[in-house]
């Protein structure tokens, strides 16, 4: 513990006598605190970030936060913030400081060097796990599903909802923009706009981070991906097979593109994209060919729900894909036949909405098993569906008179409400939709 004179009241100070708004005796109290921390009096800890030393009294930090409180009974450093104190290391807490801290959301740079490097985490058989999740999610983003991967919302990374393009109000014009939505702050921020935007009905999926498109009416073999890093659009290699009306999706970090419509008839066929290579690859076909289907990864399989069959007639199959095996198989058919569907998965579940269905259906891949979540407030088709912040997020899509809106909900898992939220800034159907996380300064 640091020892220095007590620093003199002044007119300032909670011992002048002078009026204080609100609670006198709280805000006298963190008067003093502040007074004794400018002049390192009985500051029993420092902080040292970006070069700088910040005396602090760690019993004001760990009353404010459970982290601190973690920190300092674990006595260890945290990442990119050092605290010089003579506390002994308690290898048996260390777990539970590492679990308060977003590893997955270091420089995987310094992740390798400061973190794993370190002797002490390296002889701590309880902290594997975490460093394993965070070394998964390097390596699938988002697709790992874990909360530490999520940013806190003091940071200035946050989950954002991107949107792509789409179609006017009459699904006559194809709408040049992407934006960025921050639920939190309800602020958009406008991207670069997509290259050759002229088209509708593609495929968009996040891959690590990053904003692929695939296809688009008419026929396409174009992929472009939205370098987050980059800020800005860079063509990849080209689908073997031009597509519309299908979907993409991510599993074990590698990017599938699924059925279609080629001007002719569905697609069976199924691609998938190697970002390391830079390649497309077929793999097994569909059992039945579909478009315009709800298409959704989750535990490790790819789960496609519904869509228009070859006949044109709108299905009501499930087929699986295990990656593994190259294998589909039929599960049990959904409780509906439509088509122009949407589909999420969040903690092993899967959500479709869409159809221009009034519910929320759910599935749940482990136990074969279907559901209904919650009713919408209006019916729409060909929405933009995605996860941010743990709830599912429905954005626009055509209603029921086949015009575009710009109507905007979300759905809670964890309360089964839904809720309006603030519109689109423009109508728009048939539209790419993903999250990312983005730093709120740029």
């Amino acid at each position: 513990m640091r020892e220095g004179p007590v620093p003199e009241e002044s007119e300032s100070d909670p011992g002048s006598g002078a009026p204080c708004a609100g609670s006198c005796h709280a805000q006298r109290v963190l008067q003093t605190l502040n007074a004794y921390r400018r002049s390192g009096t009985l500051t029993d800890v420092v902080l040292r970030a970006g070069g700088r030393d910040f005396p602090c009294h760690r019993a004001a930090l760990s009353a404010g936060s459970a982290y601190f409180r973690s920190l300092f009974a674990a006595g260890r450093p945290e990442c990119g913030l050092w605290v010089r104190h003579d506390a002994p290391a308690r290898r048996g807490q260390l777990r539970r400081l590492l679990e308060h801290v977003r590893l997955p959301l270091l420089a995987p740079a310094y992740f390798l060097e400061k973190v794993e490097a370190d002797e002490l985490l390296q002889t701590c058989g309880e902290c594997r796990p975490l460093l394993l999740e965070a070394r998964a999610c390097f390596i699938l983003g988002r697709e790992a599903g874990t909360l530490r991967a999520r940013p806190r919302r003091f940071m200035d990374l946050a989950e954002v909802i991107v949107v792509i393009g789409g179609c006017d109000r009459k699904g006559l014009l194809k709408l040049p923009f992407a934006d960025a939505y921050h639920p939190e702050s309800r602020r958009w921020t406008p991207l670069p706009s997509l290259p050759g935007y002229a088209r509708s009905e593609f495929a968009a999926c996040a891959l690590r981070n990053d904003v692929y498109i695939s296809g688009g009416h008419v026929n396409s073999r174009d992929v472009w991906m939205f370098s987050s890093h980059l800020h800005t659009w860079i063509k990849v290699a080209s689908l073997h097979k031009g597509r519309w009306r299908h979907k993409m999706a991510v599993v074990q970090g590698q990017l599938f593109a699924v059925g279609g419509f080629d001007g002719l008839r569905r697609l069976r066929s199924v691609e998938r994209y190697d970002p390391f290579s830079n390649t497309w690859a077929a793999v097994a076909p569909l059992p039945e060919a579909v478009s315009s289907a709800a298409v959704a990864p989750c535990a490790g399989q790819l789960y496609v729900i519904g869509g228009a069959g070859q006949d044109g007639v709108s299905t009501d199959k499930v087929q699986c894909f295990d990656p593994k095996e190259d294998r589909w198989s039929l599960r049990s058919p959904a409780p509906f036949s439509q088509r122009c569907l949407e589909a999420v998965s969040l903690e092993d579940t899967i959500y479709v909405v869409g159809g221009l269905m009034s519910r929320i259906f759910t599935y749940d891949p482990g136990t074969d098993v279907w559901g209904e979540a919650a009713v919408l407030p209006s019916r729409v088709e060909s929405c933009g569906v995605t996860v941010c912040d743990g709830k599912v997020h429905i954005l626009g899509g055509r209603d029921d008179r086949g015009e575009s809106t710009d109507r905007t909900f979300t759905f809670d898992p964890s309360s089964g409400q839904v809720e309006a939220q603030p519109s689109l800034q423009r109508c728009t159907s048939s539209h790419g939709c993903v999250t990312i996380v983005q730093s709120l300064g740029r």
